[in-house]
């Protein structure tokens, strides 16, 4: 039986890309037979709601402990994965999130273990200063480089991580949580928040600069000109909440946002199915971080959902323009609301794009083919190696 250990800068319960791909990757190499070994730090969730996900993994996992010190805890974490490889003898290591690759890397120069380096975005954005030397030094020692998106792919190589081999292989979603309910289930939960008759924008992510949510509720006020009966939900950690309800009063349109918070799955399916369009804003950060690729696309789509996300980023990847939806320039609130009102005025345009987008999702980005193709990559690998 093939061992493979995965090293992960984050893990459910609670959101995070790297988390999610981490977590829908250890369950199908699980169910491809393979011996799963999972060690990341799990910090989005309380101890009570962690010990009962953790139990009902069919895998192994190890928790990175937390410190008050970074130094201590940098330690303390270092030492419990190089305790898992010696005891576990994977047969291949991948490692997913800046930390994990660091880590990675040192530990392995000591055995003769092949690793594969998952870049994800926010690993390659800062192309200057120690984080940047640090991973070009050890990315370079991987055999083998896996981008979740071809953006991500050229910030790998702008980074000068040139030494592994590189492809990429684009993210998924779990179509067996999220599907199409029923039109008379989507239509009471509609009732029940007094959005009948309402154009709902639905944005899926921690509520911070990155996501963007601002730009949205900037292009509301344009939005709302034209069309007044729009609402716009916000699904994530609400970081920023407060600063978006000033930035919104500031506007007048305070009354047209709803801060949902971290939901649980059911409610984040329905919330799916209640919207009439998915946007995501995603900007590049002063520090180069960046949207890697758009999960929460894909979950909106098998929900039959068309998207208005940002280009120049992975997120564009996530969506084929004007087939499944529509790209915008990053941090352009005027574009971004013409690109809304296009979709809310066209109906046939827009059901076209949620039909498109929900095949496409179905046909393509579930997890189980994107499982499919790493197996395969890393099936390929060992033989190599071996």
């Amino acid at each position: 039986m093939k061992r493979i250990l995965f090293i992960s800068s984050e893990f459910p319960p609670g959101p995070g890309g790297i988390g999610t791909h981490a977590f829908q990757l250890a369950q199908y190499h699980f169910r491809q037979g393979w011996n799963v070994h999972v060690v990341s730090p799990q910090n989005y969730a309380d101890e009570k709601e962690i010990a009962t996900f953790n139990a009902n993994l069919p895998f192994r996992i190890s928790r990175l402990p937390s410190a008050a010190s970074r130094l201590l805890q940098s330690m303390l974490r270092f030492q419990t994965i190089w305790r898992v490889i010696r005891s576990f003898k994977p047969h291949l290591v991948l490692a997913s999130g800046s930390h994990a690759i660091w880590v990675t890397a040192i530990i392995l120069r000591f055995h003769k273990i092949p690793w594969v380096l998952v870049g994800h975005g926010t690993e390659f954005g800062a192309q200057k200063g120690i984080r940047a030397r640090i991973t070009r030094l050890t990315g370079n020692q991987a055999q083998m480089a896996i981008c979740v998106s071809r953006y991500t792919q050229k910030a790998l190589h702008t980074l000068r991580i040139n030494q592994p081999p590189s492809l990429v292989i684009y993210n998924g979603a779990d179509h067996t949580r999220f599907y199409r309910l029923p039109a008379h289930e989507v239509a009471a939960f509609r009732s029940a928040q007094a959005v009948e008759g309402q154009f709902v924008l639905l944005t899926v992510g921690s509520v911070t600069d990155r996501k963007g949510q601002e730009v949205v509720i900037r292009a509301l006020p344009r939005i709302i000109r034209e069309f007044p009966n729009v609402q716009y939900w916000m699904a994530g950690l609400p970081n920023k909440q407060s600063e978006l309800e000033t930035l919104a009063q500031g506007l007048g349109v305070g009354h047209h946002l709803r801060f949902w918070g971290r939901i649980h799955d059911e409610i984040l399916l329905m919330l799916y199915n209640a919207c009439d369009l998915f946007v995501m804003t995603s900007r590049q950060l002063s520090d180069g971080d960046f949207e890697g690729y758009g999960i929460a696309v894909i979950e909106a789509a098998l929900c039959g959902k068309a998207a208005v996300v940002s280009d120049n980023s992975g997120l564009a990847e996530a969506v084929q323009h004007n087939y499944t939806g529509l790209l915008v320039p990053q941090n352009d609130p005027e574009q971004t609301a013409e690109s809304i009102l296009v979709l809310i005025k066209d109906h046939q345009k827009r059901a076209q794009f949620e039909t498109q987008a929900r095949k496409n999702a179905i046909e393509h980005q579930t997890w189980e083919q994107v499982g499919a193709r790493y197996v395969k990559v890393f099936n390929q690998l060992l033989t190599k190696e071996n």
